[in-house]
């Protein structure tokens, strides 16, 4: 489901003396079936920009359209759990959120709060829970017993229980270990490919960005600055730089080499291999000029 926002703006407090604009006319289109990585400052309205995508917040000014599903500005209070159930999202640390005795009941837990029987809510968690790579010798243990990694593991297959379109990671890999990280963006990655699902993550890690994303949406101070391909923003540097943002580590190491080489060209290599292969290149074109 293609989600949009129309001059959206939003205000924290407003007519307080804690009011703050959080949003400031913003207008974006996020594709259906894309992996969108949202980047910026603390502070830049990236987590509250995706908040408004299954109505945790409303918007002070503009409209949002969430597949058939249209939230306006100043309507009456309207029932969310419908956009709720296409919508999935996956707090910072969401193994915080665990807390059945088991794990089969945690991942249990979402589809039966929207009305789903026992019966099919153990199926879609059983689904779910293989989805995410933990067998069912795991299962009827108590989720506490796991590392961090396999937590937020269970903690995914709650969400992805609920059959949502879209799902939603507000900092994915916040407190893992780089083998973590690596695991979890690479399943999330193939639960995009497998399951066509739409996939929005707010993230401040560049790399991250690059690699997983069709498209990059750069805030800054809740305004929209960037958006496009991983391409086409990163090679923005000038402009990232001047909102304290950087780019790919793999594009500063070319960095590093083209002005060995005496070039002022950039390149948009985001994968070590790709790098590898700019470096290969740059070195046979310096040859080439001896």
């Amino acid at each position: 489901m293609d989600i949009t926002f129309e001059h959206v703006t939003h205000v924290y407090g407003r007519k307080t003396p804690f009011e703050k604009l959080a949003l400031d006319d913003v207008t974006i289109r996020i594709p259906s079936g894309s992996f969108t990585s949202i980047i910026g400052h603390t502070g830049s309205g990236k987590s509250t920009l995706v908040q408004h995508i299954n109505g945790l917040l409303k918007p002070s000014e503009g409209k949002i359209t969430v597949g058939n599903f249209v939230i306006h500005a100043h309507e009456k209070k309207k029932d969310f759990k419908e956009l709720r159930k296409q919508v999935g999202f996956v707090f910072q640390y969401p193994e915080h959120q665990l807390f059945e005795e088991t794990i089969i009941k945690d991942v249990c837990f979402g589809p039966m709060n929207f009305g789903i029987s026992d019966a099919e809510s153990t199926k879609r968690a059983e689904e779910s829970l293989q989805l995410v790579g933990l067998p069912a010798s795991f299962w009827h243990r108590s989720p506490f017993e796991l590392s961090g990694g396999q937590m937020r593991r269970v903690a995914i297959a709650g969400v992805l229980a609920v059959r949502p379109q879209v799902i939603i990671l507000d900092e994915p890999t916040a407190g893992l270990d780089p083998k973590g990280r690596e695991e979890i963006l690479s399943l999330f990655d193939d639960l995009h490919a497998r399951l066509k699902l739409t996939i929005i993550m707010v993230t401040h890690n560049m790399s991250d960005a690059a690699n997983y994303s069709d498209q990059v949406i750069v805030m800054d101070g809740g305004k929209l600055l960037l958006a496009g391909s991983p391409k086409h923003v990163f090679l923005q540097e000038d402009l990232l730089r001047k909102v304290g943002l950087d780019i790919p580590e793999t594009m500063l190491f070319l960095n590093k080499v083209l002005d060995k080489a005496g070039s002022k060209d950039k390149i948009p290599a985001f994968t070590v291999d790709e790098a590898a292969d700019a470096v290969i290149r740059i070195l046979n074109g310096v040859k080439d000029h001896v």
